[in-house]
């Protein structure tokens, strides 16, 4: 009973709430990640933030993929390793079940070959985030980076943004997404780092500082469906406030947090559940929990060590939940890479979203 004690007096002084430990069984899901093979030019891409795009005139649902940093096969070979590399990405699911759904993948073109579909801007490049569709369109979270110094580690964010796409039911090919205003000019609001619609509300988490502390802001619906970002309430020591540029400050909601993550409120259990990479490299898969979105969160409980995790050389990072998918309790993607430029697996299963299918085991 001490330890336990003790336990939760170190997750509190974390920012982590001793939550009950959670009865889930997990599992690697090929069948699902087969969906990101399939492309004949496709061959890459990091972040994996998704959302539910709703059904379409068949009655099929739709689900709106994001990517990061992509590789776009120059040839019919799908080497990755002889690809165009742009900042960005995008693709539309046709069914809620990855095993048996279709995928239709997207990108820019720029001076006659494959481009970043978010367009880059000088020396800058926008990296996707969360999404929701909220009314007629859909809204896209993201940050710019520009590169600092070289190599891959060598870049930094200069402000978070939102984009609104305004005819989400027709092709991506004719999307043209618009960059909205940001309350603090995407710079004094943390967000961009996970979100999910409740109650009349956008929670958009966003992370700071080298340790990747978490905060929390919200967005009422009836401004978003105007275009409005510029009036979020944040929390606070106080509760939530409403933003202002001289008014209290985001408060810390925990510590340690993941560079990507997810949130979704998860009815199974009546908690809202954190969905990411747990650690820097070999990572492993985790969830947090929390009763209210603001938490006090849970400590990361550990899900699942990926396969690639057990590779010599591989990292692996981008954990993400997406709930809104069928064939799991809880569909989780990762995304597996190499530390160094000659891949000690073939270069097909690297570089690109995986699934892992979680399972709620009933006590």
């Amino acid at each position: 009973m001490a330890d336990r004690w003790l336990l939760g007096s170190a997750l509190l002084a974390l920012g982590c709430a001793p939550e009950p430990e959670l009865s889930v069984r997990a599992q690697a899901w090929p069948e699902a990640t087969a969906l990101f093979q399939r492309d004949p030019a496709w061959v890459g891409g990091d972040g994996a933030y998704s959302c539910d795009l709703g059904s379409d005139p068949q009655g099929r649902g739709r689900v709106l993929w994001l990517f990061g940093d992509s590789l776009i096969a120059r040839t019919a070979k799908r080497d990755p390793g002889d690809a165009w590399f742009v900042r960005n990405s995008v693709a539309i699911q046709t069914g809620y079940d990855p095993t048996t759904a279709l995928i239709a993948f997207h990108w820019g073109q720029i001076d006659g070959h494959a481009g970043s579909f978010f367009a880059e801007s000088a020396k800058r490049w926008f990296w996707p985030g969360p999404c929701a569709r909220i009314g007629s369109k859909v809204y896209v979270f993201g940050g710019w980076l520009w590169q600092v110094e070289p190599g891959m580690w060598g870049f930094a964010g200069e402000r978070a943004t939102v984009f609104a796409i305004d005819n989400p039911d027709a092709s991506p090919a004719t999307w043209q997404p618009r960059e909205l205003p940001l309350a603090g000019d995407g710079t004094a609001v943390e967000v961009g780092t996970a979100g999910f619609v409740r109650d009349g509300w956008w929670y958009v988490y966003g992370r700071s500082g080298d340790w990747h502390d978490y905060k929390v802001a919200r967005f009422a619906v009836t401004d978003v469906q105007r275009d409005d970002f510029l009036q979020p309430q944040v929390w606070t020591a106080s509760g939530w406030q409403p933003w202002r540029r001289d008014g209290p400050q985001q408060a810390e909601v925990f510590a340690l947090g993941a560079p990507e993550s997810s949130v979704h409120f998860e009815p199974k259990l009546g908690r809202y559940v954190m969905g990411q990479s747990e650690g820097f490299g070999a990572t492993t898969l985790a969830l947090r929990t929390a009763l209210t979105p603001e938490g006090p969160w849970s400590a990361p409980q550990t899900v699942l060590r990926p396969p690639e995790s057990f590779t010599v050389g591989n990292f692996v990072y981008a954990g993400k939940a997406h709930p809104h998918l069928l064939g799991a309790d809880l569909a989780m993607t990762y995304v597996p890479s190499q530390f160094n430029d000659v891949p000690s697996v073939p270069r097909k299963h690297w570089y690109h979203p995986h699934f892992a299918k979680l399972t709620w085991v009933t006590p």
